[in-house]
């Protein structure tokens, strides 16, 4: 049975490709502004009113700093009780001291975990940290990197999570 689930957030729950410029100059101020002309993908509410009803425990873990990561949560209302941001762990990923950090606030054990990422380095520092790794192919911009990796499974709709959360 499954307790926990990380998630990156850019281009796995939200489609936030509008972002990717202001994000890259660290241009804040800006990428905020542009936060409620992002979306998050078709069936990825379904997927959070699942992990909400069945108690399970949810970390978002992310390359970008917590603020940026803390306002997408909120506009969306996004159920991660747990963020581990830019500077909440390092090395950042595809070091697996930011999962690590994640099983550590949830308290869980790898085992009990699920990782969903769109990137080469999601699946590398799930996998260093123990944690089965799930490649989601619906907004990678770096699909044949992501499938050159040792995920676990690969699925390529945000609705294909649901199986995976009983």
């Amino acid at each position: 049975m499954i307790k926990g689930v990380i998630f990156d957030l850019d281009l796995t729950l939200v489609d936030t490709t509008i972002l990717e410029n202001a994000r890259k100059m660290r241009n804040w101020h800006e990428a905020y502004g542009l936060i409620p002309y992002t979306s998050m993908y078709a069936g990825i509410q379904e997927v959070l009113d699942k992990i909400k009803a069945q108690g399970i425990k949810m970390a978002i873990v992310s390359t970008s700093p917590r603020p940026y990561v803390e306002r997408i949560v909120s506009h969306y209302q996004i159920p991660a009780r747990f963020i581990v941001g830019y500077h909440d762990a390092h090395p950042i990923k595809p070091h697996p001291a930011p999962m690590l950090k994640a099983l550590e606030l949830m308290n869980e054990k790898a085992e009990d975990v699920l990782s969903f990422g769109d990137r080469a380095i999601d699946m590398i520092a799930a996998k260093k940290a123990g944690i089965k790794a799930i490649a989601c192919l619906w907004g990678t911009k770096e699909k044949s990197m992501l499938l050159g990796t040792a995920y676990d499974q690969a699925i390529s709709s945000p609705l294909e999570i649901l199986p995976y959360l009983h």
